[in-house]
């Protein structure tokens, strides 16, 4: 089973990250039910909790397309902006690779893709949080999703635009590039990073629902 956010609290995180410094690779599968946040959509993201030191995937503003984010110690942000719109009641993959701190890219579905060259350094040290459905960042938690999420996968590569597409045919985070996957939570069962170990916090308890199609 996948999980279901409901847009206003519900979040899951880690207290370690098995990444901070690039390169690597977020991925996962959503299914938005609305795409009215003011500030936008977190997906997945890694965050330093009490400063602003982060990188993420989002869904941005209307007319909503999937954003490569990252910001650094003064909340200063460089973005990678997909080439199409994410579309509301259907299951989409994404994927934002960050090659360094002056190449990010983002995949919508396997391709619609783009690539952001702004330098661009966080705080590396500092960011000590996975997050899946928020940001968290300056002792605050924001921008929920409201709509699912599954199969969510951390590389310390920067996968190939190849790999990506394989993702989003719907092969499975371990069964690409398996070497470099570091963190790996398919939320169908237990709440925990398959790679390792990590127990993953249900904040505020978002709840089961259907997962996407994949082929483990």
């Amino acid at each position: 089973m996948a999980y279901d956010f409901n847009g206003t609290n519900q979040s899951m995180q880690t207290d370690s990250t098995p990444v901070n410094t690039p390169p690597f690779t977020f991925a996962c599968w959503f299914n938005a039910d609305t795409l009215t946040s003011a500030n936008g959509a977190v997906l997945l993201g890694i965050f330093h909790p009490a400063g602003f030191s982060r990188y993420l995937m989002s869904i941005g503003q209307a007319p909503s397309p999937l954003y490569a984010y990252q910001t650094n110690a003064s909340n200063v942000g460089a973005f990678a902006i997909s080439t199409t719109n994410v579309s509301t009641a259907t299951w989409s993959h994404g994927a934002a690779v960050f090659a360094s701190n002056t190449e990010r890219s983002v995949f919508l579905n396997g391709g619609n893709n783009a690539t952001n060259t702004t330098n661009n350094a966080p705080t590396n040290a500092n960011i000590t949080r996975v997050g899946i459905g928020a940001q968290f960042f300056n002792s605050t938690t924001a921008s929920p999703p409201d709509g699912k999420i599954a199969e969510v996968g951390i590389w310390n590569a920067a996968l190939t635009a190849a790999e990506i597409a394989s993702l989003a045919k719907g092969m499975t985070c371990d069964k690409v590039r398996p070497q470099s996957l570091v963190f790996y939570a398919p939320l169908v069962r237990d709440l925990i990073d398959q790679k390792g170990g990590r127990a993953i916090t249900n904040n505020n308890s978002a709840t089961v629902a259907n997962h996407p199609r994949i082929y483990p």
